[in-house]
């Protein structure tokens, strides 16, 4: 054999790692947005990341821009079901089961 094997090789691709992190992070931001304080900062991440990645994938420095936009999206709509849950617990944190507003165990009635 006159010549040296050369395997199979590495893609050639361009790659974008931030990019597939924006759309991890929004992915994971999208399905856990029940623990709102954590999905918050997970959206936050994926909307940076997706944004670095689509920025260079719009200059040609790498692929996967729908990705990145991907990211964004997912990582964003994440961020607003977090805030509304954020915004559910905090407007009825002060209620009872019942429907009452929880006082503190004291009334005007019983106080002389």
């Amino acid at each position: 054999m006159a010549y040296g094997y050369t395997g199979w090789g590495w893609p050639t691709g361009l790659r974008n790692g931030m990019g597939d992190a924006g759309l991890a992070l929004g992915i994971i931001a999208l399905v856990l947005f029940i623990a709102f304080p954590l999905a918050m900062i997970l959206g936050v991440l994926a909307l940076i990341f997706g944004g670095i990645g689509h920025a260079r994938a719009r200059r040609g420095e790498a692929g996967n821009r729908g990705q990145a936009l991907a990211g964004m999206i997912c990582g964003g709509v994440g961020l607003v079901l977090a805030t509304l849950v954020l915004v559910l617990v905090v407007s009825t944190g002060d209620e009872e089961p019942n429907g009452r507003m929880d006082e503190g165990g004291y009334s005007a009635t019983s106080v002389r």
